[in-house]
């Protein structure tokens, strides 16, 4: 019969206790946790992206409700119920990655911004609402008059965006909140048709025509959307009439071509997740805990950085 001494017992319980301990260790946090599933694993999958490198995630204490009420107070709206959960349990984030076009060349271009709550605020510029495909008069927000929003409504009803989107009804009652500034081409705006409801829509407001086009029902299908598109720069601008600059679209065609793909199902709101894109669908639960307060902090991961 084999009988072991008690040195090769002792190094047996010491090799398990090691196996526990690393085991242990890597288990997530819960403020990490809330990160992943806030972003649906969207750096984990950058990170195994070629080229891609020093993707970071700034991180932000939540809000206390009574900001979120004093916000709401000041504006004379209500947030919806999943941008509120949101705010309550993050004030925002910002996403940063970099991407290795050449050994000693490395340049931060990929960004998720998500704005603290005190700056997203009112749109104040004097915004019309022109229909130029249809031959329609501008007319301003101030305007109260019955016949002008009667016409106004008219044609806004027959006016589409190129996505075949209908284009708001921009009335005295409206009220707009910018959520992105996009290259100062165009703004992510937040619509609010009027102050009495609380489903407002997230349109991209073209600066240089005054166009509307469609972009989200709502705040975590726009979430959903940036995080979908990988934070590429300037996003938003693939719903635009005149479309990204060319050094971005090489990018998406680097790095996700099927983002541009002409009849993209994602154009006519649909998103059909697949296994091998992260076509993410948000779940609103993830913002029901509150990760704990942590000054600002960058968790960020580099890969394939070549000196």
């Amino acid at each position: 019969m084999f009988i072991f001494d008690n040195s090769i017992l002792f190094k047996l319980r010491n090799l398990c206790m090691k196996i526990i301990f690393v085991n242990m260790s890597k288990k997530i946090s819960p403020e990490d946790a809330f990160y992943e599933n806030l972003t649906l694993g969207l750096i984990k999958t950058l990170t195994s992206v070629p080229r891609v490198c020093n993707v970071s995630l700034e991180r932000r204490q939540p809000l206390n409700p009574g900001q979120v009420v004093n916000w709401e107070q000041r504006h004379c709206v209500y947030l919806p119920e999943d941008m509120k959960k949101f705010y309550l349990s993050t004030d925002g984030f910002v996403l940063n990655w970099s991407y290795q076009y050449a050994p000693s060349d490395i340049r931060r271009v990929g960004y998720i911004h998500f704005p603290h709550l005190l700056q997203v605020t009112l749109l104040r510029e004097n915004i019309e609402n022109t229909h130029p495909t249809n031959g329609s008069h501008a007319v301003p927000m101030g305007s109260s008059n019955s016949a002008t929003d009667g016409a106004q409504s008219t044609a806004a009803n027959a006016t589409k965006d190129k996505w075949g989107n209908a284009t708001p009804i921009i009335t005295a009652k409206s009220k707009i909140f910018e959520i992105n500034n996009v290259n100062e081409m165009a703004k992510v705006c937040m619509l609010y048709e009027s102050t009495s409801s609380n489903n407002p829509k997230f349109y991209l407001l073209e600066l240089s025509t005054l166009k509307w086009q469609f972009l989200a029902e709502t705040f975590s299908e726009y979430l959903r959307m940036s995080i979908a598109h990988l934070g590429l720069p300037y996003w938003e601008l693939c719903f635009s009439s005149f479309g990204l600059p060319s050094w971005t679209e090489q990018l998406f065609l680097l790095l996700a071509p099927h983002l541009l793909e002409e009849h993209d199902l994602r154009r006519g709101r649909i998103i059909s997740p697949a296994s091998e894109h992260p076509y993410n669908i948000i779940d609103p639960n993830v913002f029901r805990g509150k990760p704990k307060g942590v000054n600002k902090t960058a968790a960020g991961s580099s890969v394939k950085h070549n000196k």
